[in-house]
């Protein structure tokens, strides 16, 4: 799917993940919190930093005003996921759809 992605973004189109906490199913997925201790962030950072890695602008929701100043900490904060997460976290395919995995589209 990723010749997907590639033929988009040779025309100028820029992917957006609307929700890209997955509506709170992945960060309590084992893989998620793995990583979250590792780099010591949480798992909501955790997925918006593979989110904004892979390229996607991402628009996390909140209505709790905490939440929303961790989620845009993610967008400076200088923490880059390894490629061994990243793989790691490319890896949780399950058949669900959330919509938001990049190289899925």
């Amino acid at each position: 799917k990723q010749w997907y992605q590639r033929r988009v973004r040779a025309h100028g189109v820029q992917f957006m993940g609307y929700t890209p906490l997955g509506r709170n199913d992945l960060a309590p997925k084992a893989t998620i919190q793995l990583v979250a201790k590792k780099m010591q962030i949480t798992p909501s950072q955790v997925l918006l930093k593979w989110a904004l890695q892979k390229g996607v602008v991402t628009i996390p929701r909140s209505s709790n005003a905490e939440r929303c100043a961790e989620n845009a900490q993610s967008w400076v904060d200088g923490v880059v996921l390894s490629k061994e997460d990243m793989e790691l976290i490319d890896a949780m395919e399950d058949g669900h759809k959330y919509c938001w995995n990049p190289d899925l589209l």
